[in-house]
């Protein structure tokens, strides 16, 4: 098994198909044939389904593209910090964020680092929480933010921001500007959530408990944006953090209240995975993300309470 084959087997797994492999690597296609068949008779397992369509992945297939995507990607990596000068940064960063604050970061994000580090090419990955530690722990994702979470061995989390959560409305049913809305009165109103298993569910529900309130969830959707628009068609509330409605409060289409007793917040903390160095693109990524970040909060885009300290694996 060499680099060309791992190479050859990620661009038919990732396309489906050899003719489209062979127009983007401009190989001829029975050259590339022969490096999957020599790659399948070294394993001696199939990593694909032939049918008429193109190429589909055997279960062996899927667990030789998580193993050989990361092994590439940190050669990528390698190589960059070896050939680099001292202080350059090349390469690439493949970074994750929840929908919630990605939406509204990840785009600041991306224009401001690439117009510092224009050598460098960026992945964005929107997911929830948990895939994104998954992905971290795959060696899929570099750099990832994430909701607090419970201490891994194998994470490294450091703290980036305690978000505010804010009953979110139509227009038309806002309160009065500044008006901070209690528990109790969301709990009651028609709520739009994300399904059971999302964090920010989970975070009110485990409230309600504590209160003794019963919730009334009309509407479950996971889709930040069908959660603002059902909201907006006036179908019911939800709970959100100010950044993801930033834009739809400034418009006038949804109105945004705190909430107390309890105040509610969640903690955004930075994750990487412990034991594979990070390059000089990730570790300055990183310090760019942290600007970023205060920045918005300065402005009022993101609502909360910047964390500052060491990195740590809790």
């Amino acid at each position: 098994m060499d680099l060309r084959q791992l190479n050859t087997f990620i661009q038919v797994a990732d396309l489906g198909s050899l003719s489209k492999a062979s127009d983007r690597l401009r190989i001829a296609q029975p050259a590339l044939s022969r490096q999957i068949r020599l790659l399948e008779e070294e394993l001696k397992l199939r990593l694909f389904e032939r049918h008429g369509r193109g190429m589909a992945l055997t279960a062996a297939g899927e667990m030789l593209r998580a193993r050989a995507g990361s092994i590439l990607r940190q050669l990528e990596e390698t190589r960059a910090d070896l050939t680099q000068e001292a202080g350059a940064v090349r390469g690439r960063v493949v970074f994750g964020m929840p929908p919630t604050v990605g939406d509204i970061l990840a785009t600041r994000l991306i224009e401001r680092f690439l117009l510092e580090h224009p050598e460098v090419s960026l992945r964005a990955v929107p997911a929830f929480s948990g895939y994104l530690l998954e992905w971290l722990h795959a060696g899929e994702v570099d750099i990832a933010v994430v909701y607090g979470t419970e201490a891994q061995a194998s994470m490294k989390l450091s703290p980036l921001l305690v978000e505010n959560l804010c009953f979110v409305t139509p227009r038309a049913a806002s309160p009065a500007p500044d008006h901070a809305v209690p528990f109790a009165e969301v709990a009651q109103a028609r709520l739009v959530m994300p399904g059971p298993q999302h964090g920010l569910r989970r975070l009110v529900e485990r409230e309600a408990r504590l209160r003794r309130l019963s919730l009334n969830i009309a509407v479950e959707a996971d889709a930040l944006q069908v959660l603002k628009g059902l909201v907006a068609r006036g179908l019911g509330c939800t709970i959100l953090p100010l950044a993801s409605v930033h834009d739809e409060v400034r418009a006038g289409v949804l109105g945004a209240a705190p909430i107390f007793d309890p105040h509610l917040s969640r903690k955004l903390v930075v994750a990487q995975p412990l034991g594979r160095p990070a390059s000089n693109a990730v570790r300055r990524f990183e310090q760019v993300l942290r600007q970023e970040v205060a920045a918005m909060v300065r402005e009022g885009v993101l609502d909360g309470q910047l964390l500052i300290g060491h990195q740590n694996p809790a």
